[in-house]
């Protein structure tokens, strides 16, 4: 019996392969339909390289069905199907819910295929059923892999993104022998702050400045962690012997830091960026 429904399997399947192409103008058919005008692609050469695409999937799951005997192998090739497909299709900057929504175009021309065939090949219809259980089964597994890959490698991105701009968020500037300014723009939140102290000591270092003009004038958000983190990286740089002058400083950044208890008459300030330039002796520097 288990033989029968195997080659009934390998019948569905090879079925499935045959139609890949039939299928997958059928699905964009309806996809194309449904597009709002200015989501519709009119790119002859982009649209067969989708249903291109969606063919191959198809002839993954025909496949998938064929070897039903051996499970392992099937979803080792539908996870590496979802890992180059989620990322793919993140890189060309496709939508993942546009994705997803596809699969019940899937399971209804495909479901519908394999009830016409199995009726046609006199396939007893508990097999029938079984095999349309075992399809969707896939297609949900491909669905998840698909999904994991592009959210993973958003996320990737993202933290790549993150990475880059604290990179280019806290730029320490020379603009003199042993004189540098380091300019602050936008939220200071607790990771970012801890960046710019780590970068603030390593240049502070490499470029053996024993000045830092910290310019706030162009923070954002100012409450009393961003003001702890402002103290905390003033203080780090006293220690290693850099004079660290704030400029910038509005009222509220004063306020809060009376509020945190700071002495605000232990930090070196001036008024605005230009008037603290224009007050530094860089002879004596």
């Amino acid at each position: 019996m288990e033989v029968l429904m195997n080659k009934d399997y390998e019948i569905l399947g090879q079925r499935v392969i045959d139609d890949k192409y039939l299928i997958a103008e059928l699905i964009n058919e309806e996809v194309m339909k449904d597009a709002a005008d200015k989501d519709r692609v009119h790119n002859d050469a982009f649209i067969e390289q989708v249903i291109a695409a969606r063919a191959g999937f198809i002839e993954l799951l025909g496949d998938s069905l064929k070897n039903s005997c051996d499970e392992k192998k099937v979803y080792e090739a539908i996870d590496s199907w979802g890992l180059a497909t989620g990322r793919y299709f993140l890189e060309a900057n496709m939508m993942l819910d546009a994705a997803l929504a596809e699969s019940s175009l899937y399971r209804k021309h495909l479901a519908k295929l394999i009830k016409t065939e199995g009726k046609l090949q006199g396939i007893p219809m508990e097999t029938i059923f079984e095999a349309m259980e075992f399809f969707h089964t896939l297609l949900d597994h491909a669905m998840y892999s698909y999904s994991s890959a592009y959210i993973n490698a958003y996320q990737e991105r993202l933290t790549t993104a993150r990475g880059e701009f604290f990179e280019f968020s806290a730029p320490v500037v020379p603009i003199a022998d042993k004189v540098a300014i380091l300019p602050l723009v936008g939220d200071l939140e607790i990771d970012r702050a801890q960046f710019i102290l780590e970068k603030t000591l390593t240049a502070a270092n490499k470029l053996r400045i024993s000045t830092l003009v910290i310019d706030l004038s162009g923070v954002v958000k100012v409450d009393s962690m961003v003001a702890e983190q402002i103290i905390k990286i003033v203080q780090a740089l006293n220690m290693v012997g850099v004079k660290a002058i704030l400029t910038g400083i509005r009222s509220e950044i004063a306020i809060t830091l009376s509020q945190l208890g700071v002495d605000t008459r232990s930090l070196v300030t001036g008024g605005s960026l230009k008037q603290t330039l224009e007050k530094l002796d860089f002879t004596k520097l």
